[in-house]
């Protein structure tokens, strides 16, 4: 009778200590770790982002290449020139969502001086096939309207 209570005693402190050491020293959370999926894009960013440094020193900044994998965004740049004569720069931002991009421009030209800024529509595109050639439909929105 002695020995059952003995082991009753000493089960009960022994849970009692579990509870008191996940009290005292909780355990780091479990969902902290960045996914497979997520480390993939992190690496491919990080290696466009390298290619286009590259790209940079040797096109002397005239194409700009940034890539953001995580917000599935793209950004180019393009142009160059001499102030006092001519420049031309051209800025594109891409965003790829459900299958299509999404594409904002923007256009800087500079003559003598004289300067002119245009902002296009934004154009999409998405990837179609016709008889097993594939290629690229560009949808250019005249009018849009929502309700």
């Amino acid at each position: 009778m002695c020995v059952a209570a003995v082991s009753s005693l000493s089960s009960s402190a022994s849970a009692d200590e579990g509870s008191l050491y996940d009290r005292l020293w909780p355990r780091v959370p479990e969902g902290n770790q960045l996914t497979l999926a997520e480390q993939l894009q992190d690496r491919l960013t990080l290696l466009g982002n390298t290619l286009s440094y590259h790209l940079d020193a040797l096109s002397h900044e005239t194409l700009t290449l940034r890539f953001d994998g995580r917000r599935r965004r793209a950004y180019v740049r393009l142009g160059g020139g001499e102030a006092q004569y001519l420049t031309f720069r051209l800025a594109s931002d891409v965003h790829f969502t459900d299958g299509l991009a999404r594409i904002t421009t923007r256009v800087d030209l500079t003559v003598a001086g004289r300067a002119l800024h245009l902002e296009l529509p934004e154009v999409e595109m998405t990837p179609t096939e016709y008889h097993g050639e594939r290629g690229v439909v560009v949808r250019l929105p005249l009018l849009r309207r929502s309700f």
